[in-house]
């Protein structure tokens, strides 16, 4: 079990390559941190070129573009789907036989995994312009993850101006916080100027 959040930063993430020996990925976070298998993981995969990915039995799986011009995604049994925007997603079974075409040159996805019985129960892309609330349902897991720009956070019973008491958390580029829903929401609002966007992720653990 996490604490109520954790503030994982883009540099921190572990690198390794794919099952099938095709691609490589960042992995942010995982559930136990050790072992072969895991009831959920989260992680940053780097798509060099057209092939199959690996698969997952007994997983659900989201893969959403974070960098690149896009990819179509072949997915048996569900046809094609294309993800062509930053936070593009697509949700589909792990043991699927499923397959990536780029479009135009390499791609970055990040990709969540969650065992079965487990659920992604939503996964939204957030054009951010002014504070905002991020509503955090009791029992449930909440990826917040930077497609763009930078965030500050903070969590229930703070607020934004106030002496923060090392409660805040600011987040860069392709920085990721996992939160443990307990009912309440969290405030974030752009950490400079500029607009952010953001990928809001919620699921069940089994």
């Amino acid at each position: 079990m996490i604490e109520q959040h954790r503030h994982f930063p883009r540099a921190a993430y572990t690198s390794m390559p794919w099952r099938n020996g095709a691609g490589v990925t960042r992995e942010i976070a995982r559930a136990p941190a050790q072992g072969d298998r895991f009831v959920w993981r989260l992680s940053l995969a780097s798509l060099q070129e057209s092939g199959p990915f690996s698969s997952y039995v007994g997983y659900r799986r989201c893969v959403a573009l974070v960098e690149g011009r896009g990819f179509r995604l072949h997915v048996a049994g569900a046809g094609a789907q294309l993800l062509l925007a930053r936070g593009e997603h697509a949700l589909f079974a792990g043991e699927a036989e499923t397959s990536c075409e780029l479009l135009d040159g390499p791609c970055t996805d990040l990709s969540l995994m969650v065992s079965k019985p487990g659920t992604i129960d939503s996964v939204t892309r957030l054009d951010l312009h002014a504070e905002h609330s991020v509503s955090a349902p009791a029992g449930k897991l909440h990826v917040l993850f930077v497609l763009q720009g930078a965030i500050e956070c903070r969590p229930p019973g703070s607020r934004f101006g106030a002496a923060a008491h090392g409660q805040h958390v600011n987040l860069l580029l392709n920085d990721t916080l996992l939160i443990l829903g307990r009912g309440h929401s969290w405030s974030i609002r752009c950490a400079s100027g500029a607009a952010a966007q953001l990928l809001l992720m919620s699921f069940t653990s089994a």
